[in-house]
């Protein structure tokens, strides 16, 4: 019996980082989680505690890795660390000033649009397409952690809620570190 599409998902996003904190896009930097960042995944085991978990999907890159340890607070579960969760590629952005882009458009021109990414980088649609193809593989019923990042778990977590990619920009960012359960089948765009 197949029980594709009744997966019970927990989404979170990396505790805050060195590129959070400071106020800058980190994309696939491989930034490391502050004292604070720490703080929030190990808050995160705390309301996990009691959630039955069968796996964690995790992004490769290290701010996910380690808050998906912590997190997870030595649960004896597998986890499966996947390329395709990563962040979306920001990039000639990467390592850009917020404040800045803000300022002078291009978070407007090369962020916020979904079909459209910044010179070198990914477009929205293709880095939360992609993370959506890894997570279809997996979608088999397992009670499943998913570690990632804040603009592709925004993008995942409000198709699942039923928004559409035109609203994306609309929505509130995903607060690191805090878990956003889901259940059903993933997202087809």
């Amino acid at each position: 019996m197949s029980l594709r599409g009744s997966t019970s998902w927990i989404f979170l996003r990396h505790g805050e980082s060195v590129a959070n904190a400071a106020g800058w896009l980190s994309g696939w930097e491989d930034v490391v989680l502050t004292a604070r960042g720490e703080e929030q995944a190990r808050l995160a085991a705390e309301l996990l505690a009691g959630v039955q978990i069968g796996r964690c999907l995790v992004s490769d890159l290290g701010r996910a890795r380690h808050t998906a340890r912590l997190a997870l607070n030595g649960r004896a579960v597998p986890v499966h660390t996947l390329a395709d969760l990563r962040e979306r590629h920001l990039g000639v952005l990467q390592r850009a000033p917020i404040v800045e882009c803000t300022a002078d458009g291009r978070r407007e021109r090369y962020l916020l649009p979904w079909d459209l990414g910044p010179p070198g980088g990914e477009s929205r649609s293709t880095a939360v397409r992609r993370a959506l193809a890894a997570l279809r593989h997996w979608d088999d019923g397992t009670p499943t952690l998913v570690v990632g990042h804040g603009s592709v778990l925004r993008g995942i977590v409000a198709l699942f809620d039923g928004h559409g990619p035109d609203d994306l920009h609309a929505l509130p960012p995903t607060a690191n570190a805090e878990p956003m359960h889901r259940r059903g089948p993933v997202p087809w765009l």
